[in-house]
């Protein structure tokens, strides 16, 4: 068995069938279907062992409810194969999805993770943060950038990955604690100098529901995603730098302080706030007093601009002034 499709399913009558129909109909034939019912109250479990009598790829797994990383790693210790793929219970692949990721990482051995681009089908009116969200990880494709862009947010839908299943053994597989499970893991992987890639064409369709995960659960709560980039940044700056520069906040306000807070805990300092508001307290600096020129490894630029047209802004200000992002500054939201 060349891939084992890991698929966790809780609660997902409604949309079960058709996510399983997508795998079973893809041109790549040399795959297992694992399916791990995570305790399931509806007729989830019904749908899928009735699937699996008809079709013997699907092998189906029943456990006590205990959330989507503990389901994830049972999945994972049941498969047999080289290569991991994702999936979730209320999307699509497009057919050739598995032929195409396959093919990737056996012409390309030194990426251990290969993604694709996402369709975002749901209601973009209402919910246009997560629509710009699809289309800012659709412009995410080159590892280079994935692994500058990590610390904005995740660079991948989950359910579009496809890895080598080596790396679970060589680096862990999904933390079970309080955090979210599938970017914790990206940024483990890339701190480990995995490399990451994204076939720029679109393998699935990536259904937003009301009752999706990161909406649901605390596990994706703002909170959460910043402890997580924190301490992969605490470790970046320390490890992967000559020497931990001086941290430079570009950004002012309560959110950014928040976003802060948890860098100090992993003993960071924050030597000085950038602001485009001229303020007579020393700890900020107008943005027009920058070094104009940087010093690599003396200072570092983490900028929390929010807004779409301030990120632009303030990357276009740092590399015309000769700053490099991921030596001298990084845009972390």
């Amino acid at each position: 068995m060349k891939v084992s499709v890991i698929l966790p399913v809780f609660n997902s009558a409604a949309t079960i069938k058709r996510a399983i129909d997508s795998i079973l109909a893809q041109t790549f034939k040399d795959f297992e279907l694992i399916v791990v019912n995570d305790g399931s109250t509806d007729n989830t479990q019904s749908i899928v062992t009735e699937l699996a009598i008809a079709d013997n790829r699907i092998k189906c797994y029943h456990l006590t409810h205990g959330g989507i990383a503990r389901a994830l790693n049972f999945g994972i210790k049941m498969c047999n194969s080289k290569y991991i793929a994702r999936m979730d219970a209320d999307d699509t692949s497009y057919p050739d999805r598995l032929q195409l990721q396959f093919d990737y990482l056996e012409k390309h051995p030194e990426a251990g993770l290969v993604s694709g681009l996402v369709k975002y089908i749901g209601d973009a009116s209402k919910n246009k943060g997560y629509l710009k969200y699809v289309e800012w990880i659709n412009g995410v494709t080159e590892p280079q950038q994935i692994a500058l862009k990590r610390f904005i947010e995740s660079p991948f839908a989950h359910p579009s990955v496809f890895f080598r299943r080596k790396l679970i053994h060589k680096f862990g597989g999904y933390s079970e604690a309080n955090v979210p499970e599938d970017y914790e893991l990206w940024l483990r992987w890339l701190h480990h100098d995995v490399s990451m890639h994204k076939i720029d064409k679109v393998l699935l369709n990536w259904y937003d529901s009301s009752g999706r995960l990161s909406r649901t659960t605390g596990n994706y709560s703002s909170e959460n995603f910043y402890k997580v980039k924190a301490y992969y940044l605490a470790n970046f700056l320390v490890q992967k730098l000559t020497y931990t520069p001086a941290i430079y906040i570009w950004g002012a306000g309560r959110t950014v302080n928040n976003r802060v807070k948890p860098l100090l805990s992993f003993g960071l300092e924050v030597s000085k706030f950038i602001d485009v508001k001229a303020r007579k307290d020393s700890k900020f600096i107008h943005f027009s007093e920058i070094p104009s020129r940087p010093d690599p490894g003396k200072l570092i630029i983490l900028s929390f601009i929010s807004d779409r047209k301030g990120k632009i802004e303030v990357h276009e200000f740092l590399s015309r002034r000769g700053y490099q992002e991921g030596r001298d500054f990084l845009m972390m939201a």
